[in-house]
C-alpha cells in the first residue's frame, strides 16, 4: 500500500504540485518536473517494464493537466525514459554534471517533439513553436533542477523499498583464459 501512495504521489501529485507553482514564474523559467521524474526514473527504477508505465503514466498525468493533445507528452516521455536507460548503459549519468547536461539536451528534444507532434495533428501550427531563446531558459531551468529531483526520486524510491528498487548492479564478469 505505501508503495502505490508513494508512486501515486509521485506521479499525479508532481504535476499538480507544478500546476500550482506555474503562474508564480515566467513561462520560460518554469521547469518541467514531470519530464525530471521520468528522468530520474530512468536513472534509479531497477525494472525497464515498470518504469515505462510509470514514464506513460506521468505522461498521460501531464496531457491531462496540460490541455494540449491527449498521448504527446506520454508518447515523449517514455521516449525520454527510454533514451536516458539506453544512454546509461553506456554512459555514467548518476554524476551532477551528466544529469544536468542530459536533462538540458532531453528538455530541447521535448520541445521539438511537441512542436513536431503539434504540427503534425494540427496541420497550420507548423514548427515556428519552438523559438531558441525560451528553449534554452527552459532547457536552463531544467539544468539546474534535474541533479535535486534525481536526488528526490532516488530517495522516494528507496524508501518505498521494494526488490524493484535501486540502482542497477553492474555484473562483470572475469575473461576465461583458454590454456
Amino acid at each position: 500500500m505505501k508503495r502505490v501512495l508513494g508512486l501515486l504521489v509521485l506521479v499525479v501529485g508532481v504535476p499538480m504540485v507544478q500546476g500550482g507553482v506555474a503562474p508564480f514564474l515566467p513561462t520560460a523559467a518554469r521547469p518541467d518536473v514531470s519530464l525530471l521524474v521520468v528522468l530520474a526514473l530512468a536513472f534509479c527504477w531497477r525494472s525497464t517494464a515498470g518504469g515505462l508505465v510509470l514514464a506513460a503514466l506521468a505522461g498521460f498525468v501531464a496531457d491531462l493537466f496540460s490541455g494540449g493533445l491527449l498521448g504527446e507528452q506520454a508518447l515523449l516521455g517514455v521516449l525520454v525514459f527510454s533514451a536516458a536507460r539506453v544512454l546509461s548503459l553506456h554512459v555514467n549519468l548518476l554524476g551532477v554534471l551528466a544529469q544536468m547536461l542530459f536533462a538540458a539536451v532531453a528538455t530541447v528534444a521535448h520541445a521539438i517533439g511537441i512542436a513536431a507532434l503539434t504540427s503534425f495533428f494540427s496541420p497550420g501550427a507548423g514548427l515556428g513553436l519552438v523559438s531558441p531563446g525560451p528553449v534554452l531558459v527552459h532547457a536552463t531551468a531544467n539544468a539546474v533542477l534535474a541533479p535535486f529531483v534525481t536526488a528526490a526520486v532516488s530517495g522516494l524510491v528507496a524508501w518505498l523499498g521494494d526488490e524493484d528498487t535501486g540502482r542497477r548492479v553492474l555484473r562483470l564478469e572475469p575473461r576465461s583464459w583458454a590454456a
